[in-house]
């Protein structure tokens, strides 16, 4: 029987960061600053009856929905060019079939949820992530405001834990 939790803290949504190969991918770990944990999805079997609605039954595939991560663009654009590179690189990887590359598309990403008092509590790994789709971004002259350029990257992945 599940009991109720002795930790009352409400989560805030400030309370990340985000673990990545940072010999690889160093600016995507640094200058993450949103993180959009997928849906999970269940499609239940339906099982057909005569004169009545069918009913539904347990689905036996579990689908995950992206891992969205936005990101700062900073002035060099070194974020942007990174995912842009391993994005390029897994499509290169993918059309060529050179079993010899050195370059893994594959990595596991790491989103470590903070405490109330800024300490790691929990991790969620997301096993197995290539990007899909980097988001657009928009230059505009005529803002009187200043606010920093972010861009949105979709990961797909395997599965992932809670740690």
């Amino acid at each position: 029987m599940a009991e109720l939790t002795s930790n009352k803290n409400y989560l805030q949504p400030t309370g990340f960061r985000v673990i990545i190969s940072r010999q690889n991918y160093p600016n995507l770990e640094y200058f993450a600053q949103g993180v959009t944990h997928p849906g999970s999805t269940v499609s239940p079997l339906e099982l057909g009856t005569p004169r009545i609605t069918s009913i539904p039954l347990a689905g036996d595939k579990i689908t995950y929905g992206s891992l969205g991560l936005d990101i700062i663009l900073d002035e060099g654009m070194t974020s942007y060019k990174e995912m842009q590179d391993w994005l390029e690189n897994t499509l290169e990887l993918n059309q060529t079939s050179n079993a010899d590359a050195k370059f893994n598309p594959y990595q596991d990403i790491t989103v470590g949820i903070l405490s109330s008092h800024n300490n790691s509590n929990v991790q969620i790994r997301y096993k197995d992530c290539i990007p899909t789709n980097i988001g657009s971004i928009s230059l505009t002259a005529n803002t009187s405001t200043v606010q920093f350029l972010t861009f949105n990257v979709e990961f797909r992945f395997s599965s992932f834990e809670i740690i």
